[in-house]
């Protein structure tokens, strides 16, 4: 833990612009100013939801990646397409697609030092890895919405950009590292006793993710995307290219299994569906994902001895939804039952994106308060000596933690798979009662969204 930062290094920076980069931010949090959205939306009452949000946060202009998946989420949930459409489109556009793109947007960070310095708060939000995992599924259900599958298609096939952001963390903290070099050494920090293996948050946090492999890969999307290429594509190579993804990731989900055999069938030349039968898949959201909390981080930094700074964290105890029992009836009879299985576990999923996010916030953290530093110790002819300037350094070290993620995404993603006779059917899940139309050869896709009392069912056939 202690080798998150690695040759940290700063240079120094005009004294007017250090000071004035350090002013504090005391607003509120973004978890509290996304309450009363949170509230209205989960009371049933979408509209109710978005005027919250303009209210809270303005009619803005489409330059703010985190506005823009907030505002597209609830469109989307009150059947505003266009607009979903244009807003996550607008995300879409600013992600690296490439290795190269990625270099490309962090050196044009690194040429603005002001923004280096400046509290991450107020940096633009960077769509992080396991955000884009919901991006790129949720545009496609705009597109099915629409009754086009090659846009769902299109927008699927960009779910592996989202490895370039974990990548670009990376490059982010290396380039600083190497760029201040010269200055933290004058402060003598040293990277292996910053302390970082001491705090409890830290420490709890990496425990709980890590069985997880990455952020950037999720179930939900793969799983989405294995359906729509076999209902698109007769040859079955992308179907299972994205199913094989779904059961590497979830190798204890029944459901995935189920459907990994079907389509494996169909690849190796058979038929995905059973005789005369069609598919029922179910995709259950519930809930809200975890809200990051933020803590004062003591970290040892040289010559500046013991100095706290304010981070994020997820709590590692936290509220995993359970899954939900269902009922299949036909002419007020059950004829099958069943409970469905995790797909995706949302906040553990932004946890493990955080932790991979640290070295380039910790690194920010570090060479903010050792520029700063640096530049009063150097205006005031180093009267004092150091000593002095370490007891003085809380007078423009007070920037609020960084406690933005996307809030309206889900607690959780649930899955059940089963093949049945064509006809009609009801679907009954947490005493909501659904009609289910299965055809033959075809899936019938429930995508059911729950936040408290709110409740959306999206039917498609494909």
């Amino acid at each position: 833990m202690a080798k998150i930062i690695k040759n940290s290094g700063l240079s120094l920076f005009c004294v007017s612009t250090l000071m004035l980069s350090g002013c504090a931010t005391f607003s509120a949090s973004y978890p509290n100013k996304m309450k009363q959205v949170k509230a209205d939306a989960a009371s049933g009452n979408i509209p109710e939801a978005q005027k919250a949000f303009i209210d809270e946060f303005g009619d803005k202009p489409t330059t703010d990646n985190l506005y823009l998946l907030e505002q597209a989420r609830l469109a989307q949930l009150n059947g505003n397409l266009a607009e979903s459409k244009k807003d996550y489109q607008a995300v879409i556009q600013t992600v690296a697609t490439s290795k190269m793109a990625a270099k490309v947007q962090v050196s044009k960070m690194l040429e603005n030092m002001g923004a280096v310095l400046t509290n991450d708060r107020e940096l633009p939000f960077s769509t992080p890895d396991y955000a884009m995992t919901f991006l790129y599924p949720y545009q496609a259900l705009n597109y099915l919405s629409e009754n086009d599958l090659s846009g769902a298609l299109v927008a699927i096939r960009q779910l592996s950009n989202a490895q370039y952001w974990t990548y670009q963390q990376k490059l982010m903290a290396g380039d600083l590292q190497s760029k201040y070099q010269k200055d933290t050494s004058k402060a003598g920090v040293d990277q292996n006793k910053l302390g970082l293996n001491k705090s409890s948050e830290i420490n709890q946090m990496f425990s709980a993710v890590k069985d997880a492999s990455n952020a950037y890969e999720n179930g939900f999307g793969y799983y989405l995307a294995s359906i729509l290429y076999q209902a698109f594509d007769d040859n079955y190579n992308n179907a299972f290219v994205s199913i094989k993804d779904a059961k590497r990731l979830l190798p204890d989900n029944p459901y995935v299994l189920r459907t990994y055999k079907e389509i494996e069938r169909g690849f190796n030349g058979g038929d995905a569906y059973e005789s005369g039968k069609g598919r029922l898949v179910v995709l259950y959201e519930q809930g809200f994902v975890t809200p990051r909390e933020a803590f004062k981080l003591p970290l040892f930094l040289g010559k500046l001895g013991l100095q706290e700074v304010a981070v994020a964290y997820y709590p590692s105890k936290y509220t995993l939804l359970p899954a939900k029992d269902l009922y299949i009836t036909q002419d007020k009879k059950i004829i099958d039952k069943g409970q469905t299985s995790l797909l995706v576990n949302t906040t553990q999923m932004a946890m493990k994106s955080l932790t991979e996010e640290y070295p380039a916030i910790i690194t920010r953290e570090v060479i903010r308060l050792v520029v700063k530093s640096l530049a009063t110790y150097e205006a005031s002819n180093q009267a004092g000596g150091w000593g002095l300037l370490a007891g003085s350094i809380y007078s423009f070290m007070t920037a609020q933690a960084d406690e933005r993620s996307w809030l309206l995404l889900p607690n959780n993603i649930q899955l059940f798979e089963q093949q049945y006779t064509p006809g009609k059917y009801t679907l009954d899940i947490a005493l909501k009662e659904t009609p289910v139309d299965i055809k033959s050869n075809k899936t019938t896709l429930l995508w059911i969204v729950n936040m408290g009392d709110f409740t959306k069912v999206y039917h498609f056939i494909i």
